[in-house]
């Protein structure tokens, strides 16, 4: 009985606001969906616009631009975690040899400042330690990576060894940039090589999966200009609570910078720019 008297309170409080609206033509009623957020990243560097993520959509830097406003709010990085300040940011002419559509900050930034990140929250979730790059467990790992393709170097030389919990289980990666170049700008030799490798366990076991590689096992003239690859930002871009690997590859007259996602062993390229001839 009491909840029919309720029932008949409410009709008996809103019927004449029931029949204005029917009255009115109004017979059904929609409550709209709140808009994704568009989270814009940027390449300080350059001002090139990677693109941008939507909830669990990866949109291109075309689909981005009109989402950059002279308002918008953007986190400052740099590469080794670290949230330096907010800035805006303002569209300005791109360079002819660049994809991309381009944006500058309009206030200084710092010098060691690489990625702006148009969202709120701290997307450095994790920071990456730095880890000596004569480790002889790595290198042996990555020679051994090599002579499973051909090239025997006893004693690779790293460029980059940086371990992260990428994935935020408690369990880390490692991620290892290794090159060797012998030949001019447009040239190698028998045995050159250029790799970004991640190196992550699979239960109990060590896999490695190459982000990049390049191999030359026979010598190439003029036209093979090599590219040399880093790691410059790991940071959660799209709020899954994993971190995004941002890369960097620079080559004859190039640059690219590409955004990876990590899902179990696979990399996904989820957003990327070039310029260069």
């Amino acid at each position: 009985m009491i909840v029919q008297d309720i029932v008949n309170a409410m009709l008996y409080r809103y019927f004449p606001l029931l029949l204005a609206l029917c009255a009115a033509g109004i017979t059904s009623f929609t409550v709209s969906a709140k808009s994704e957020v568009i989270v814009p990243v940027i390449d300080v560097a350059t001002g090139q616009l990677y693109g941008s993520v939507s909830g669990n959509t990866w949109l291109s830097a075309i689909d981005t631009q009109k989402s950059v406003k002279d308002s918008l709010m953007l986190n400052a990085y740099s590469s080794d975690g670290k949230l330096l300040q907010k800035t805006t940011v303002s569209a300005t002419q791109t360079s002819e040899i660049c994809l991309s559509p381009t944006f500058r900050s309009k206030m200084p930034l710092p010098t060691n400042a690489v990625t702006l990140v148009g969202s709120r929250r701290n997307a450095a979730l994790r920071k990456p330690e730095a880890l000596d790059k004569n480790n002889p467990v790595y290198r042996e790992a990555v020679a051994l990576w090599l002579r499973e393709r051909g090239i025997d170097e006893s004693y690779p030389m790293l460029s980059q060894l940086w371990r992260i919990d990428l994935e935020g289980d408690g369990r880390d990666e490692v991620l290892i940039a290794a090159t060797r170049h012998r030949g001019s700008e447009t040239s190698t030799q028998a045995g050159d090589y250029s790799l970004l490798l991640l190196r992550k366990l699979k239960g109990e076991a060590v896999v490695t999966i190459p982000v990049f590689s390049e191999i030359f096992l026979e010598t190439c003239i003029a036209e093979c200009a090599l590219q040399r690859y880093e790691v410059i930002n790991l940071l959660d871009i799209d709020n899954d609570g994993k971190l995004e690997i941002i890369t960097k590859s620079v080559g004859y007259e190039s640059i690219t910078q590409t955004i990876f996602s990590v899902e179990g062993l696979e990399l996904k390229k989820r957003l990327e720019w070039s310029c260069g001839s």
